[in-house]
C-alpha cells in the first residue's frame, strides 16, 4: 500500500509539472444575492403593510428553500450556490398602478407633453416618407412599402385624435391647438395615396384598413392587460408565439431596479397570468392560466429587461413548501425552452414545482457550464475545472 501511495503521489507530481493545463474535477461554487421587490394592493382582507411583511417573510423562505435544493443535488455535481438577500423594497399600489402608462413615457413627463411629443414624432415620420418620395419619385413598390406608409398615417391620425381628446377634457392651455398638424397629416395622406395609385397592385385601397387593424389589435391587448393589472393581476405576456410581454411587466422591470449591488432582481406580485399553452390548460382554465412564477431572461426578453439583466417573477400564490424561486432560477441557468418536458412531480423542473427538488446529472452539467458566465459580476468562489 505504501509503494502504491508513493507511486500515485509521484504520478500526480509528474502531471502537475509536465502537464500544468490538466486540472482535476472540482465543484463550481458561486455567491448569488437576490433583490426582492414586493408589490402590494390593499384589499378588504388585508392592508398593504401586512401583505408586505408577510410576503417579505415568504420571499426569504423561498431563498432558504432554494439553498436546500442545490445542497440536495450536490451528489450529482450540481453547482453550489451561496444565496443571500440584497435589498428588499416595498412597491405600494399608488406607484404600481402607474405601470400601465406607455412604456416610452418618461418618468417626469406630463401626459400633455407625452401626447404632444408622440404627435410630433408621428408627423415627422410622415415628413420623412414624403421627403423620400421627393428624392426618389420612381421608387419601387417594395421599397416604398418598406417605409410602412400605412402605419405612419394611422399612427399620426391616432396621435392627433388622442391629443385633441386630451385637450378637450382637460382644457389644458399649455399647448396650442394642433389643428395645423391636422392639415399636414391630411396632405401627407393624399400624397401617399396618390403614389399608391401609380402602382399596378391589388388591395391598395385596403392598406390603411390593414394598418389600422394591426394597431387596434395592440391597443386592445394593452387595454386588456391594464384592466387586469387594476385588479392586481399582472399579465406576463400576451402572445405565446411572439412572447410579447405586457406594458406593465416592461415598466416594472424598467422602473424598479437596483443594479449597483449586482444582485438578481426578484419581483413579487399579487397575481400573474399568461396564455394557456396546451390542451390540458385550455380545458381546465380557458384561454388564460394563472402562473405562480416566471423567469425573464435578458436573452429571450431583451426589450423587457432593457439590458439590465435577468429577472424572476413570483406571485402570492407560491406556497411555503414549493421550490418556486429555485425552479425559476434553474430556468435561467438551463436556458432551454422545454425544461418541463417529461418531468415528474419529484423533479425541480416539473411545471408546477410543488415540492420536488431533483435535478439529474445532465441538468447539473448544463447549470455548471452556464453558471460560469451567469451574472458575471457576482463573486466566484471557485472556477469550474470540468
Amino acid at each position: 500500500m505504501l509503494i502504491f501511495s508513493n507511486l500515485s503521489i509521484g504520478f500526480l507530481m509528474f502531471c502537475l509539472i509536465f502537464f500544468p493545463e490538466i486540472s482535476f474535477s472540482a465543484t463550481f461554487e458561486k455567491d448569488v444575492c437576490f433583490n426582492f421587490y414586493i408589490v402590494t394592493k390593499k384589499s378588504e382582507y388585508s392592508t398593504e403593510i401586512n401583505d408586505y411583511e408577510l410576503q417579505k417573510k415568504l420571499a426569504l423562505i423561498q431563498m432558504s428553500q432554494a439553498q436546500k435544493v442545490f445542497k440536495n443535488n450536490q451528489s450529482r455535481n450540481c453547482p453550489i450556490f451561496n444565496f443571500s438577500k440584497g435589498v428588499i423594497k416595498h412597491i405600494v399600489w399608488d406607484d404600481a398602478i402607474k405601470l400601465s402608462k406607455p412604456v416610452d413615457q418618461k418618468a417626469e413627463e406630463k401626459m400633455s407633453e407625452y401626447l404632444y411629443r408622440k404627435l410630433n414624432e408621428a408627423t415627422n415620420e410622415l415628413h420623412m416618407i414624403i421627403n423620400k418620395l421627393n428624392e426618389k419619385p420612381n421608387i419601387k413598390y417594395r421599397y416604398f412599402m418598406d417605409l410602412r406608409p400605412g402605419k405612419a398615417i394611422v399612427k399620426a391620425e391616432k396621435a392627433l385624435k388622442n391629443m385633441n381628446a386630451y385637450l378637450d377634457i382637460t382644457k389644458d392651455k399649455e399647448f396650442k391647438n394642433s389643428a395645423f398638424l391636422d392639415m399636414e397629416i391630411k396632405n401627407a395622406k393624399e400624397i401617399i395615396k396618390l403614389k399608391l395609385n401609380d402602382y399596378d397592385k391589388e388591395n391598395n385601397i385596403d392598406f390603411l384598413k390593414n394598418a389600422e387593424a394591426k394597431i387596434n389589435d395592440y391597443e386592445k391587448i394593452d387595454n386588456a392587460s391594464a384592466q387586469t393589472w387594476a385588479n392586481g393581476e399582472l399579465t406576463l405576456w400576451n402572445d405565446i408565439e411572439a412572447q410579447n410581454t405586457s406594458v406593465e411587466l416592461k415598466n416594472l422591470l424598467k422602473t424598479f431596479r437596483t443594479t449597483e449591488n449586482k444582485c438578481l432582481d426578484v419581483y413579487v406580485v399579487p397575481s400573474a397570468k399568461s396564455p394557456s399553452i396546451n390542451v390540458e390548460e385550455v380545458e381546465k382554465n380557458g384561454r388564460w392560466t394563472r402562473r405562480d412564477g416566471a423567469a425573464i431572461s435578458s436573452k429571450n426578453f431583451p426589450r423587457t429587461t432593457a439590458e439590465k439583466g435577468d429577472a424572476i417573477l413570483l406571485s402570492y400564490h407560491s406556497r411555503k413548501t414549493e421550490f418556486r424561486l429555485a425552479h425559476e432560477f434553474a430556468h435561467l441557468l438551463l436556458d432551454k425552452v422545454n425544461a418541463h418536458l417529461d418531468k415528474k412531480e419529484t423533479d425541480l423542473m416539473h411545471e408546477f414545482s410543488r415540492g420536488g427538488y431533483y435535478l439529474d446529472e445532465i441538468e447539473c452539467d448544463t447549470m455548471t457550464e452556464n453558471a460560469a458566465t451567469f451574472f458575471v459580476n457576482s463573486k466566484n468562489n471557485n472556477q469550474s475545472s470540468r
